[in-house]
């Protein structure tokens, strides 16, 4: 599979991402057993892990989203994020971020510091993909569906240059 004139290869299947769900949706009914909680969804790369993992999750619950950005067109993170919010208050609720991949940490950093401005009665993170070694920032990531190490990857939400979110598998960066 070709992006831009990169190819790529799958990394995990659309079957392997669906049973990480199903894990993740069952801890988080859980521990919200008890709550309504509202999922703050990450946009753009977040939508169709959010989309799949909130039907998953069989409880009473909210979706509000967030734009966060510290990519641009390249393969790394620039460290520079940028939020723009709706304008939902997040005070007193049960707060669930949904992120497609939490690397550097510094996007995840920005989005709890600014839903914490909000007095919420709690928050989480759930995130499809975590490089917990690429971590720049000391954060707490609840609910992760699969670790990764440093690569680059594309598909389920997650784009090269904008393009390739549309792809049901994920994809790395062929070096062949």
């Amino acid at each position: 599979m070709e992006i831009n004139g990169v190819k790529f290869k799958i990394l995990f299947s659309k079957e392997q991402i669906h049973e990480s769900l199903k894990i993740m949706a069952t801890s988080i009914e859980k521990d919200y057993a008890d709550s309504s909680p509202l999922f703050l969804v990450v946009m753009k790369g977040a939508i169709f892990f959010a989309a799949d993992l909130i039907r998953c999750v069989n409880l009473q619950s909210q979706i509000e989203v967030i734009s966060a950005k510290s990519y641009g067109s390249e393969m790394e993170s620039s460290g520079n994020v940028t939020l723009q919010s709706l304008g939902e208050n997040f005070g007193g609720k049960d707060i669930i971020i949904v992120e497609d991949i939490i690397d550097t940490g510094y996007t995840l950093k920005s989005l709890l510091d600014f839903v914490k401005t909000f007095n919420p009665k709690s928050v989480e993170v759930a995130t499809l993909l975590s490089k917990t070694t690429a971590r720049k920032v000391d954060i707490d990531v609840k609910y992760i569906g699969i670790e990764i190490p440093e690569l680059f990857v594309v598909g389920y939400g997650l784009d090269y240059a904008e393009y390739g979110r549309q792809l049901l598998d994920i994809y790395i960066k062929d070096q062949a």
